[in-house]
């Protein structure tokens, strides 16, 4: 996991209520597919408008080129991060989390996945990305919106994601 302290720091000190409002849900919904708006809906406020977010800049930065933005990018932009529902934590616990997988204890942690309380969201946190995927391919999402939301965090040389694509999605992560 990219531990990208910056991007990190600005999401735990961002106001709580975040900038989420009934517009950003009805474009998000009207972008999703019928099965993925559920997923989407369960997660919390704050990731919610911080997908929103880069799936917005993601349009902004597609459209600044010239192009259309494909709909599977603003679909990967918005359903990134699904996993986190399967792993509700506070501010502090995703950071502990996040601390603990970038040390390296992610793979110790994943093991305790369906473990009751605490220990159990801060192992499922630890792994949201593979989560997220698995719940993206059983609503029957784009192979590219599974690929990138189980990828979003490794390093770019092993995303299966155009690459192109990719560093798009990944700027805009950083950015949102």
């Amino acid at each position: 996991m990219r531990l990208q302290p910056l991007h990190r720091a600005a999401r735990y000190l961002r106001p709580a209520d975040d900038d989420l409002d009934e517009r950003d849900l009805m474009w998000a919904a009207s972008v999703l597919e019928p099965a993925e708006r559920p997923l989407f809906s369960a997660l919390a406020d704050a990731d919610r408008a911080h997908s929103v977010r880069v799936a917005r800049l993601v349009e902004a930065r597609v459209v600044g080129t010239g192009d259309e933005p494909d709909p599977w990018m603003v679909r990967a932009a918005l359903l990134h991060d699904v996993g986190k529902a399967q792993a509700p934590l506070g501010r502090t616990g995703r950071a502990v989390a996040t601390v603990a997988a970038w040390l390296g204890g992610g793979r110790l942690l994943r093991r305790f996945r369906d473990h009751p309380g605490t220990v159990g969201r801060v192992a499922r946190y630890c792994g949201y990305p593979d989560l997220g995927a698995e719940l993206l391919r059983g609503a029957g999402s784009d192979p590219r919106v599974v690929a990138w939301a189980a990828e979003h965090h490794r390093s770019e040389s092993t995303w299966s994601v155009p690459v192109d694509d990719g560093r798009v999605l990944a700027a805009c992560d950083d950015a949102g």
